[in-house]
């Protein structure tokens, strides 16, 4: 059986509901488990996930000569996802791990939008935070 998360009501808050219901379709997909959900639930979640990375990812940018390597890899793997669905006769797990791989995808798409970026460029997203490694640049 695969039941929603529930999510608090304050996760949701102060976003457009758009991206609220991506994170909620995320989560149903990756709680799904193997061996208790259908065929039938998987094809309607592959359909259902490429629709919205799709929508979400739009048409790469046409000079790739300003992207970083993760950014091309990142678009390279969500070209992949996209051109290849699982065949009818595959197999459930490979389908599973075609919903996982979509699920995985649309959710860091979903944050590189949150964040303000349009699409995964790499001059829009945030710098990663730094921990300083202890003992290096303190006087002592």
């Amino acid at each position: 059986m695969t039941d929603v998360v529930k999510t608090s009501s304050a996760s949701g808050a102060g976003r457009p509901s758009a991206v609220a219901d991506v994170e909620q379709e995320v989560r149903r997909a990756l709680a799904f488990r193997l061996g208790t959900t259908t065929r039938a639930e998987l094809d309607s979640a592959v359909v259902s996930l490429r629709g919205r990375v799709g929508a979400l990812v739009g048409h790469p940018p046409a000079g790739a000569e300003g992207m970083s390597g993760a950014d091309r890899g990142f678009l390279l793997e969500v070209a992949h996802l996209l051109d290849n669905p699982p065949a009818p006769e595959a197999l459930s797990h490979e389908v599973y791990s075609h919903v996982r791989a979509l699920a995985r995808v649309l959710r860091n798409l979903a944050a590189m939008n949150r964040a303000g970026s349009a699409g995964p460029t790499g001059s829009a997203r945030p710098p990663l935070p730094v921990r300083p490694v202890p003992g290096r640049g303190v006087g002592r």
